[in-house]
């Protein structure tokens, strides 16, 4: 019966496997049409901060509302810095330990548009990117270390899939810290 805030830093490595019409996925081949352009993906996703609140109403699960804001935009696929909303739940082993692992499925909207360079919205070939709002799934496992049963730390390891502006995977780490109270 406790509230929880958490706030953490990630990192991550995202996959992008662009639809006709999702935005490039690296900086365009002018050479090319944009039906020719590249259609697979890899790069280092831009880091982020993420907040979360939570009310555990059983010592092991844990829902949480969340927040994830991205330091910088997405130069890669052209978009502004991140901005994604979600629910979750973290549902932990051993939760009267200090230490103990958690499983954290959740679920968020992408709402980051394009950041306005004139290169990724050509319009020859029928192309025009489509900077759609974005449906989330996440997955993610951890450790978390209570120091005091109002304060712990984690380590968040996971993947993020979106599957309206093109399929993409996103591998992430996520550090940081909760409180608790009362």
């Amino acid at each position: 019966m406790q509230v929880g805030i958490r706030a953490g830093f990630v990192l991550g490595y995202k996959m992008s496997f662009r639809y006709d019409n999702s935005p490039f996925c690296k900086e365009p081949d002018d050479a090319k049409p944009a039906n020719k352009q590249q259609k697979i993906c890899g790069f280092g996703a831009p880091p982020a901060a993420e907040v979360a609140l939570s009310f555990a109403p059983f010592d092991s699960v844990e829902p949480y509302v969340f927040g994830r804001f991205g330091f910088s935009g997405e130069a890669e696929t052209n978009t502004k810095p991140l901005k994604l909303f979600g629910v979750g739940a973290r549902i932990y082993t051993n939760a009267d330990s200090r230490f103990k692992v958690f499983v954290e499925p959740a679920l968020a909207y992408e709402f980051e548009g394009g950041a306005g360079n004139p290169r990724w919205n050509r319009t020859d070939a029928n192309y025009e990117a489509e900077y759609k709002k974005d449906l989330v799934f996440h997955v993610g496992i951890g450790p978390q270390y209570d120091f005091a049963k109002a304060f712990g730390l984690f380590l968040n390891l996971g993947i993020d899939v979106g599957v309206f502006r093109s399929i993409s995977a996103t591998l992430l780490g996520n550090i940081g810290a909760q409180v608790r109270f009362p």
